[in-house]
């Protein structure tokens, strides 16, 4: 039975943009931010995230503590779900990352695929590389208003 709202599986990309106003795609960030707030069922991350935003965050603030610990904050006061990865989407992660997809963003695609969801992100690179059946590029799920 397909589902008539899908679900989301968001990359870390789209949690820097969130927080960086020099980011790209700014913008679509916010407007998907707002849909999480809306509609919080509908988009989840895997277990890595956090630990992803953490690397992410501490290199582009140039390593400032005090940001990288309350951006931390802000995310994790969201409830954005997170799940763990089953074994089926473990097997699923080397087939995508032996595609040209890097390890966080293999478990990205994975995750979303195991729960017949898509992958938003703002990297239109790995986007491409997982297809448009798996995942979306922030500005098109902003096109789309993520329907």
């Amino acid at each position: 039975m397909a589902r008539a709202e899908p679900l989301w599986v968001l990359d870390t990309s789209v949690a820097v943009a969130w927080l960086f106003t020099d980011e790209p795609q700014h913008r679509e960030a916010l407007r998907l931010l707002g849909r999480l707030r809306e509609e919080p069922e509908r988009f989840l991350v895997p277990h890595l995230f956090l630990s992803e935003v953490v690397h992410v965050l501490a290199r582009k603030s140039g390593r400032d503590r005090t940001f990288v610990r309350t951006a931390v904050d802000l995310l994790v006061r969201l409830g954005i779900r997170t799940l763990p990865l089953s074994d089926r989407a473990i097997g699923r992660m080397a087939d995508w990352a032996c595609r040209g997809l890097s390890g966080y963003d293999a478990t990205f695609v994975a995750l979303a695929e195991d729960l017949g969801g898509r992958w938003v992100t703002a990297d239109a690179r790995a986007a491409r590389l997982a297809g448009r059946t798996h995942a979306r590029t922030l500005s098109a799920w902003a096109r789309s208003a993520g329907r």
